[in-house]
């Protein structure tokens, strides 16, 4: 796994906190002094854990002054990977390594927002929802969870400036989205974008809701937690990158990525999730037809054609150039 140095952070964990049952949100401080990179909400950052490479975590940073950066971390089931690693040997004072903050989940303009969060997918969407709601623009949240203990940032979710547009969902009293269907997707209003986070089957429900009520397909803009378009992933047949600046061809085999090869030719390259879901390995296509199985690249860029995720996204074409 190879990541590029430059946009990397030395942090300090400044403080660690329980954040609802079974998360911890950290604070992060630069190890210099000074002030952090700014962002805006949806932003996400790499953390660097020791042996095991980056995550990615959504910034849900209440005070944007760029004194500190917060994220919040779900302990995941039967997990020994990153989530395991934070939990349980990350200690306040602890120096880390941090990628600067990258988005490829903004907000779309719009004259009102339903913001959806399933589970640990409200870091981002709490971060929409506080910046909204200072800027006086409607909105309402939908916040579901399991059962109550697990809930994080309820003190931020429950301040006067967000209360009256929060809607709790606990699936403990029935109260899901497979269950129930809000109000507000009932009836689709034309200057209403919907965004979410959570899990696939969370995403999905959400979308089956809002195709039964004729919503547009382009009013919903989300992130999911993993890539489902790889979870049938076959492969796929041989075929030729080719490397703008130098003209160089590579071979991309059945079982094989683009990243894996251009890595095992030393070509310098972003790489970070390996699932098509951060968005860190996008490149310009400048010849070639991609054959897109990302989820971070909007339905209409994957229209365009001029970008292609290396990580897992492969080639229709017998040859892309890519902008290298």
């Amino acid at each position: 796994m190879m990541m590029k140095d430059a946009g990397l952070i030395p942090v300090t964990i400044r403080a660690i906190g329980v954040n609802g049952s079974g998360n911890i949100s950290l604070q992060l401080i630069a190890q210099q002094g000074g002030v952090l990179p700014a962002y805006l909400p949806g932003a996400h950052i790499d953390v660097f854990i020791p042996e095991l490479g980056p995550r990615q975590y959504s910034l849900c940073t209440e005070n944007h002054s760029g004194e500190y950066y917060e994220i919040c971390v779900k302990l995941a089931e039967n997990s020994t990977g990153g989530s395991h690693f934070i939990h349980h040997h990350f200690s306040a004072g602890d120096n880390l390594i941090i990628s600067a903050p990258r988005n490829h989940f903004p907000l779309p303009d719009a004259g009102k927002y339903l913001l959806f969060a399933g589970g640990i997918g409200i870091t981002p969407v709490l971060a929409m929802a506080e910046q909204l709601a200072q800027q006086q623009t409607e909105f309402e949240l939908h916040y579901y969870f399991s059962d109550r203990a697990k809930a994080a940032f309820t003190a931020r979710l429950n301040a006067p400036a967000l209360a009256k547009n929060v809607i709790l969902h606990c699936s403990e009293a029935n109260d899901s989205l497979r269950h129930i269907t809000p109000l507000s997707l009932c009836q689709p209003e034309e200057n209403t974008r919907v965004i979410a986070c959570g899990p696939d089957g969370f995403i999905e429900r959400l979308e089956e809701i809002m195709q039964t009520h004729h919503w547009q397909a382009e009013q919903l803009s989300y992130e999911r937690f993993s890539n489902a378009n790889l979870n049938n992933d076959t492969g796929g047949e041989s075929f030729y990158i080719q490397l703008n600046s130098t003209g160089q061809r590579y071979l991309v085999g059945r079982n094989q990525s683009i990243a894996e090869v251009l890595l095992s030719a030393r070509v310098d390259i972003m790489l970070s999730c390996e699932q098509g879901i951060c968005g860190s390995c996008i490149t310009d296509v400048i010849d070639g037809i991609p054959d897109h199985r990302d989820c971070v690249l909007t339905e209409a860029e994957k229209v365009e054609n001029t970008q292609i995720t290396l990580c897992c996204s492969r080639s229709k074409s017998p040859l892309l150039v890519l902008d290298l």
